[in-house]
């Protein structure tokens, strides 16, 4: 028996994931890993139903042999035992993420952060700004291309550089 004949019999679950821009991704797949505001939550088929919001962070999803990230911003996951529907604001393959758009809204972001009153609605805003910059950098880091890796490191090392 081969092994995509094998493929073929593993269970597998629906996903479907939506913005208001476009129908992102939509496939069978064995599993996917969600970040939620209570961490990491993984889905087999045959979940418990469940509604779930969602934090800014790489999503994980297993098709067949190979691994796929996506990172996705805040938003909401609809799961049943046959499909999970998510809807969120953005979402983007890591490597196709623009290395010096991203680093700059974390440094937008950043600054506007610590500059902004405490308890202030800005300071809420600002502060979901920075962790959404932030996540898109670490998707960056840990599954973008080795261009995309090196554009990063050379403007984290401009950055430091100039504030010396």
């Amino acid at each position: 028996m081969s092994d995509s004949s094998a493929d073929n019999t593993k269970p597998k679950i629906m996903l479907e994931i939506v913005t208001p821009y476009q129908h992102f991704y939509e496939g069978r797949v064995e599993s996917v890993i969600l970040t939620s505001l209570d961490g990491e939550l993984g889905v087999l088929p045959g979940h418990a139903p469940l509604v779930v919001a969602l934090t800014p962070g790489i999503t994980k999803i297993t098709v067949g042999d190979s691994e796929k990230y996506i990172m996705l911003t805040e938003g909401f996951a609809e799961i049943s035992q046959h499909l999970v529907l998510v809807v969120c604001n953005a979402a983007e393959w890591p490597e196709e993420i623009d290395v010096k758009r991203a680093k700059d809204a974390y440094d937008r972001a950043y600054e506007r952060y610590h500059n902004a009153k405490i308890n202030t609605e800005e300071s809420v805003f600002s502060r979901h700004s920075v962790r959404r910059a932030r996540e898109r950098l670490h998707a960056i880091s840990e599954h973008g291309t080795k261009k995309q890796k090196r554009a990063l490191s050379k403007l984290s090392d401009k950055r430091t550089q100039d504030e010396s």
